[in-house]
């Protein structure tokens, strides 16, 4: 989903930093810094680095800590990826990172486990615009690649827009679980989840007419 190179990006909660890495490896990144909290992986994460990413020619750093605690380095070309972690979790370092870098501007591609809808408010709410959006099918499940930036771009929708096609029977099964998922929860919190799946049979019903 990325279009250009940055000159700092911030793999974060990388685990085995195969995704960072994969950005060294194809120059999307003049600087890289893997951030986890787990002090043991971190270092496996090190040694691996040294061995196959010799700092002689490639800029990486390995920082183990709280993307929380993170002070933001007033560095306008910047990305910082979150992928792999939970909605809230995500919501909480979107959160933190705005807070961090109020007067900065920088990129954010996020892929979350669960809870896009609540992680596009918080982009949306934090003054984010869209750059990108796909439905990303891997290993038989689905998951959506949000790229934003505190920079111009398009507006971002609650329930996703431009990544949706209705043709496909993946994006249909993906709708299908998300709207199941929010009508359950309607059942017990209505005032907060009914105006959610209304939101997405509206999307639904735009798609549907986008055929005809």
């Amino acid at each position: 989903m990325l279009f250009k190179p940055y000159e700092l990006v911030w793999d974060c909660c990388c685990d085995h930093g195969l995704l960072g890495m994969s950005l060294l490896d194809t120059a999307h990144a003049r600087k890289l810094v893997f951030v986890d909290v787990l002090a043991n992986q971190m270092r496996k994460l090190e040694s691996s680095l040294r061995e196959d990413f010799p700092l002689a020619k490639y800029n990486w750093h390995v920082r183990c800590g709280d993307i929380r605690n993170i002070v933001v380095p007033k560095i306008n070309s910047q990305l910082f990826i979150i992928a792999g972690v939970g909605g809230d979790q995500t919501v909480d370092f979107i959160n933190s990172l705005s807070i961090s870098a109020a007067d900065t501007m920088f990129d954010i591609l996020i892929c979350s486990v669960h809870g896009s809808y609540f992680v596009r408010e918080s982009l949306i709410d934090n003054g984010f615009s869209l750059i990108d959006e796909k439905i990303i099918l891997d290993k038989n499940k689905i998951y959506e690649g949000i790229y934003a930036s505190r920079n111009s771009g398009k507006t971002i929708a609650n329930t996703g827009y431009s990544m949706w096609n209705w043709k496909d029977q993946d994006h249909q099964r993906y709708w299908s679980r998300l709207v199941g998922h929010y009508a359950q929860r309607a059942r017990n919190e209505p005032e907060k989840f009914r105006a959610i799946v209304e939101k997405y049979e509206a999307l639904k019903c735009e798609l549907l007419g986008q055929l005809k």
